[in-house]
């Protein structure tokens, strides 16, 4: 996310760049028609270089994502990365369908695991106390068509009781812990879930005020975009002064940045409500 913010970042001062270049480049030829003073270019040209400066600053940060990225992916500096995702495009999400639910967690269905394993483990410690009954049965026929046998037959039945009577206090004991063991793990669920409960709430309202931070950002974008190009016309027709053209194209390139990071913002926000969902736990 950061190298393709950095890389927008870039790609939105190089066009700055062109666009300060090209009022440099008017405001010389309206000086040698005598419509403007030299001064008009100087300060064109003051502010080409200042965005100039901006942008290589802009070039070494959107390197070092880059390099960051490479990094996080076990890849050698040499390797060529091609950003594929756009911070400009659709921004779907997986909770946008609202089939995200606080079961998918990995955390919860660990802590719920836990829960039932220690609910059965006491169980099991409370049906050792109590005696254990086995049943048996034999049954064998002596035929008279064998030369060694001449019997009828015989079967036996019975039934056993096995109760440890004096277990030490070891079956109490073991009664205890494991109880002690089942309330645990069901206290850190109980703990667990409204926690879970809290950090998706709050993944919501952080991603409902970036989603509006973004519609303003946009907006704000468009509007200094439509104010540059009615500056170039009262500059190029001689009803402004470049001071105003210069400032409003600042203005302009100061909005288109943070449109971009805003979109981020939101790219980021979406990312964190599914996170707090458990979308991607497996």
């Amino acid at each position: 996310m950061d190298a393709q913010l950095a890389m927008s970042r870039l790609a939105a001062l190089d066009t700055a760049l062109a666009a300060a270049r090209a009022h440099q480049r008017q405001a010389e030829a309206m000086n040698q028609q005598g419509m403007v003073t030299g001064l008009d270019a100087r300060l064109a040209s003051l502010h080409a270089a200042d965005i100039e400066v901006r942008r290589l600053a802009a070039e070494a940060a959107a390197e070092n994502a880059r390099s960051h990225l490479r990094a996080q992916l076990a890849m050698p500096e040499s390797t060529a990365l091609v950003l594929t995702d756009s911070l400009t495009g659709a921004l779907p999400s997986a909770c946008d369908s609202e089939q995200c639910s606080l079961d998918a967690r990995g955390d919860l269905r660990a802590m719920q695991a836990g829960r039932d394993a220690a609910n059965s483990a006491h169980k099991s410690a409370w049906a050792a106390q109590f005696p254990r009954i086995g049943a048996f049965g034999t049954i064998a026929h002596h035929g008279h068509d064998t030369p060694w046998d001449t019997g009828s037959g015989d079967w036996t039945v019975g039934i056993g009781l096995q109760w440890n009577v004096f277990p030490g206090l070891g079956g109490i004991a073991q009664v205890r812990k494991t109880g002690a063991e089942k309330d645990a793990a069901e206290a850190r669920y109980d703990a667990g879930r409204p926690r879970a409960q809290v950090e998706v709430l709050q993944a919501e309202r952080m991603l409902a005020a970036a989603r509006a931070g973004a519609e303003v950002a946009g907006r704000a974008e468009a509007e200094a975009q439509e104010a540059l190009d009615q500056a170039e016309v009262r500059y190029r027709t001689g009803a402004a002064p470049i001071t105003e053209l210069l400032d409003v194209q600042t203005a302009a390139t100061s909005a288109t940045l943070s449109h971009l990071a805003a979109r981020r913002d939101l790219l980021l926000a979406q990312a964190a409500l599914e996170f707090a969902y458990g979308v991607h736990d497996q």
